[in-house]
C-alpha cells in the first residue's frame, strides 16, 4: 500500500509538500526523501514523533539507536516501517528537523491506496513554497502546534493538484 502524507510548516503557510511512501519502507527512507527534497544537511540529527490530534509528541523515531531509560523508548528509524506504525488516515507525525530549537514540520496521513505500477517510492508529488531554513536564526521563536492547526490540512485538501503545483509528477 502507498501512504500519501502532507507536510506543512507553522513558519510559512505557503510551504507544502506531499510525499507518497510505500508502507514497507522504513521511516529512514521517508526521512531521506524529506532531506533530499528540502535540501537539508543530512548530517544533522532529526526525529519523527508520532503525534495525537493536538500535535502532542508520542513515540520517537530517531536516526541513531538511543537507549532511553524511563520515558517511552525511542525506536531507530531504520527498524520501523511506515505501515507498522501508521494505520489510519488523519494520523499525524512531527518531523523535528532542528532539535536545538525544537522546530518541526507537521505531517498528516491523507490517504492510503494501491501503488501505481512503474513508480519508484518514496516520491514528492506536490511541492509548493520554500522550506523553512534548517537552522533558526537566534531571533526566531518556537512555534506552537496551534499554528499548524490554524494552517488547516483541510484547507489544502483539494487546493493543490500535483500537476499544477510544479512538483515531481508521476508519469503513467
Amino acid at each position: 500500500m502507498i501512504y500519501k502524507f502532507r507536510m506543512i510548516s507553522s513558519e510559512d503557510r505557503a510551504f507544502l509538500r506531499d510525499f507518497e511512501v510505500d508502507a514497507n519502507q522504513t521511516f529512514l527512507t521517508f526521512h531521506e526523501a524529506i532531506q533530499g527534497n528540502l535540501n537539508f544537511d543530512p548530517s544533522q540529527l532529526v526525529s519523527f514523533f508520532l503525534a495525537d490530534e493536538h500535535w502532542n509528541k508520542g513515540m520517537e523515531l530517531t536516526l541513531i539507536d538511543m537507549q532511553n531509560e524511563g520515558d517511552m523508548a525511542a525506536i531507530p528509524m531504520d527498524s520501523a516501517t511506515v505501515g507498522e506504525l501508521m494505520k489510519n488516515r488523519k494520523e499525524r507525525l512531527l518531523y523535528v528537523f532542528d532539535i536545538y530549537t525544537d522546530r518541526s514540520l507537521f505531517i498528516e496521513l491523507l490517504d492510503i491506496y494501491e501503488p501505481t505500477p512503474g513508480v519508484t517510492y518514496p516520491i514528492c508529488t506536490a511541492a509548493v513554497g520554500d522550506p523553512p531554513l534548517q537552522f533558526a536564526d537566534s531571533d526566531i521563536e518556537n512555534f506552537s502546534p496551534e499554528l499548524a492547526d490554524d494552517a488547516g490540512f483541510e484547507d489544502f485538501s483539494n487546493e493543490f493538484d500535483s500537476d499544477e503545483a510544479g512538483s515531481d509528477s508521476i508519469d503513467d
